[in-house]
């Protein structure tokens, strides 16, 4: 992000390239499928990652889950931290940390992802030169560091990647792209909840009512906000006029290192405060309409959720009975003696529940390994609602994460066990019950449902035109093209393991041996994962292909009557249903994919980002004002603002190495101000700064002669749970221990009979002696004593 503007003079030149390349920053959603607008997936997903976070931490190192945001800055602005940090005086009791294991990805999810119309192209911002607003050209934005001195080639790369972000953020146009996105978000679960009316979905009213509330917020808001960024946007631009003056300056001396050294510090401080400024503003654009995008995203999961249960239906073996109408779907197991547990459906009508199975057998094998499967589908039970005496939920598995839902009937069926699968037993029980009470039927849609016509009014030549673009966009949809990207960029990534680990064995990350192992397995995995997610990736595209032509077929109809628009309106209609319905299969089939490697992808994705954790950490230390002893690793970084009673807090990179703890100031000229031996840290608890906890505190306890008592830093990533596990693991020796070079036996040996007093006063050296150490200093009269 910020380059340093001035180098101590023991430092080494030169950086990773790794660190400051796109790559680090999170990869964006597809615009057609958008995996984590699932908010209820999500929340099941962070209660399995909790479970699984017990699990790993005895098994495997705590790793930083999320990739760092952007190349360690080699200055940082001197601002001072929240109001709660400045009064610290001592470290507080602690508060439960969040988790930040791996990435885990459910398994059995149950909703569909949904289907996204496309949205218009942004046409970019146009900058009117005037007396109001100064244009910027781009060049304003790009140094020439093919020009630049050795000395500072990578301040200057630093500094071009903020004058990107800056140039990326400083238009706008991407909240006008998230207003016309979520614009076109309404309108598809509009177009969802209509489709699930017509196809029979009688219950859950209130989808109707939230609705009518979504749209009539966001007609107060759409509009408003639109100027509102468009003003904003202009009021900014004029703010990066400093730009015309700095960004020259530094490219005329970008041959002189000493001559360059001022303009970029004074460029360097102008691109944060204006980086600074534009995440301000935007934060305020975008808070106009989050709440109105969480509102759409979970009206949208229901919806999707509703049409797999449609589509089960649809594919049951039974057939719904006179007044009979679906209330509820969920994959479940019948749990039963013995191994073969029945698989399939569990449907709950307002009459019966029942229970189909549906699950692949195999029928032939060898050597324990199925050769050939067929579909099994029948039906096992279905049941009057009227038999059944009660149900209740129950949580079961080594974490309690496992729903089950106990059902006791009257007659021959007596108490059964069913497993749910991505839905929670507890709304279950209470459906069930409301089933058997009859209050159900108080939560029955009107009859009609809600109209897209209701709220769009007349049907125009603009809706034809649109609806050919939704069509158009579809057929991309269910081709599965999101899944076939996301499993190519799958396989790009696990070939870029092995090379990104061994850029940070060359640049000196020594610990953690088992990474080599680690990769070696994930790489003979590959190809047989690739193969079963190909393969039903192929089947699934299949059964989409007749989706596709029946769309098309409406279409055509649609364009023949495009002439008479009170005749067309039906067809539209028609057209508008089944792409809602055919996008919600689309969905369906795509978490099917999905699920093929999923799990296998968050193992990847995890073991990546923590490469470029430690790329990030060799980058700090490589620019730092102070060197590692001889066999110290670096094993994590993060940068951290420094708070001391009674002081101004100062910002800058916290390490913790295989024996020390170091904490350096990038304020202005490098200081370390906090350097501390591993042996005379106490303890380490994670505090909060603000309620939502979202500002994660360290705070450190010392003793043995610690030069100072506690010190409390501020961190920048939500990664307290992990340091806090690496600092244990680094104070019981374990990463000295889990070098893929192990340390010489000399060293120790060297370091294991070093003097224990002074030759000149007699007094006991208390300080412990690291590896690499090569002199003692007496803290009672200063004589230095060789090792």
């Amino acid at each position: 992000m910020s380059p340093m503007l001035k180098r101590p003079a023991n430092q080494q030149s030169g950086t990773l390239n790794r660190a400051a390349r796109p790559a680090m920053a999170p990869a964006k959603p597809s615009p057609m499928m958008n995996r984590a607008a699932n908010v209820p997936r999500m929340q099941q997903q962070a209660a399995r990652q909790q479970g699984m976070q017990k699990l790993n931490q005895q098994v495997a190192p705590m790793r930083p889950a999320v990739r760092p945001v952007a190349a360690p800055r080699r200055i940082m602005p001197k601002q001072p931290a929240p109001a709660a940090l400045r009064s610290v005086a001592a470290p507080h009791a602690r508060v439960v940390a969040r988790s930040v294991a791996r990435p885990i990805v459910q398994a059995g999810k149950a909703a569909p992802r949904a289907y996204v119309p496309a949205r218009r192209p942004v046409a970019p911002a146009v900058v009117v030169a005037g007396a109001a607003v100064v244009g910027v050209s781009a060049a304003l934005f790009t140094l020439q560091a093919a020009r630049a001195h050795a000395d500072i080639s990578s301040e200057v790369s630093s500094l071009q990647y903020s004058l990107t972000n800056l140039q990326d953020l400083s238009t706008f146009d991407d909240l006008t792209g998230e207003l016309q996105q979520l614009d076109a978000d309404i309108k598809n679960a509009l177009n969802l909840l209509e489709a699930a009316r017509d196809k029979g979905y009688r219950y859950q009213k209130d989808l109707n009512q939230q609705a009518v509330k979504i749209m009539d917020a966001w007609q107060g808001i759409n509009q408003g906000t639109s100027t509102e960024i468009q003003k904003q946007s202009q009021a900014f631009l004029q703010t990066l006029t400093p730009l015309n003056t700095y960004i020259p300056r530094v490219n005329a001396n970008l041959n002189n290192a000493a001559a360059a050294a001022p303009h970029l510090q004074a460029a360097e401080t102008t691109v944060n405060n204006l980086l600074n400024e534009a995440n301000r503003v935007r934060g305020g654009l975008q808070s106009r309409y989050a709440s109105i995008q969480s509102e759409v995203s979970q009206l949208t999961y229901k919806l999707t959720t509703i049409h797999w249960v449609l589509t089960q239906l649809s594919e049951a073996k039974f057939t719904l009975e006179a007044q009979e109408n679906i209330v509820m779907v969920v994959k479940a197991r019948w749990d039963q003696q013995g191994d073969a547990d029945p698989e399939g459906i569990l449907h709950l009508t307002n009459k019966r529940l029942i229970f189909e199975r549906k699950e692949k057998v195999a029928t032939k094998k060898i050597l324990f390994i199925a050769t050939e499967k067929e579909l099994v589908h029948e039906l096992l039970f279905a049941e009057p609602v009227a038999n059944i005496n009660n149900s209740k939920a129950q949580s079961k598995g080594l974490f309690g994460h496992q729903d089950f839902l106990e059902v006791t009937f009257t007659g021959k069926l007596g108490a059964i066990s069913l497993h749910l699968d991505g839905q929670d037993s507890k709304e279950w029980a209470v459906l069930v019950e409301r089933v058997r009470n009859g209050k159900i039927e108080e939560d029955r849609a009107p009859e009609g449902g809600l109209s897209f016509a209701d709220l769009t009014g007349q049907l125009t030549q603009a809706d034809i035109v649109g609806i050919q673009a939704e069509v158009n966009a579809i057929q991309e949809v269910l081709l599965l093209s999101g899944a076939r990207g996301e499993l190519e960029a799958l396989e790009n990534s696990v070939r870029s393991l092995e090379r990104d680990l061994g850029e940070v064995r060359a640049h000196g990350y020594q610990i953690e041996k088992n990474l080599e192992g680690e990769i070696t397995v994930l790489a003979s995995q590959w190809e047989r994962t690739k193969s079963n997610a190909e393969k039903t990736l192929e089947l699934q595209a299949g059964v989409l292909s007749e989706q596709a032509k029946s769309i098309q077929t409406l279409m055509g109809r649609l364009a023949g009557l495009a002439g008479n628009l009170a005749a067309a309106r039906p067809v539209y209609m028609q057209l508008k249903s089944a792409l809602a319905s055919t996008a919600a299969q689309a969905g369906a089939a795509q978490e099917t994919v999905y699920n093929q490697f999923d799990d296998y992808a968050a193992e990847v994705e995890g073991l990546a980002a923590h490469l470029d954790w430690v790329d990030w950490m060799l980058d700090a230390i490589s620019t730092a004002s102070f060197q590692l002893l001889a066999t110290e690793s670096g094993v994590a970084a993060t940068e951290a603002t420094y708070a001391r009673p009674g002081m101004e807090p100062e910002n800058g990179v916290l390490f913790l190495t295989d024996q020390r703890l170091i904490w350096e100031d990038r304020v202005g000229d490098y200081e370390v101000k906090v350097d501390v031996a591993l042996a005379q840290v106490e303890g380490v608890t994670i505090e909060y700064v603000d309620e939502a906890q979202e500002d994660e505190v360290l705070a450190f306890q010392f003793g043995g002669g610690a030069p100072m008592g506690n010190a409390i830093f501020d961190i920048a990533a939500p990664v307290g749970a992990s340091w806090e596990q690496m600092v244990g693991r680094a104070r019981n020796g374990d990463y000295a221990a889990d070098r893929a070079a192990p340390i010489d036996t000399a060293e120790l040996d060297r370091i294991k009979n070093a003097p224990t007093q002074c030759t000149n006063c007699g007094g006991q050296f208390t300080s412990p002696v690291l590896r690499g150490q090569t002199e003692i200093s007496c803290e009672f009269c200063g004589t230095i004593a060789r090792i």
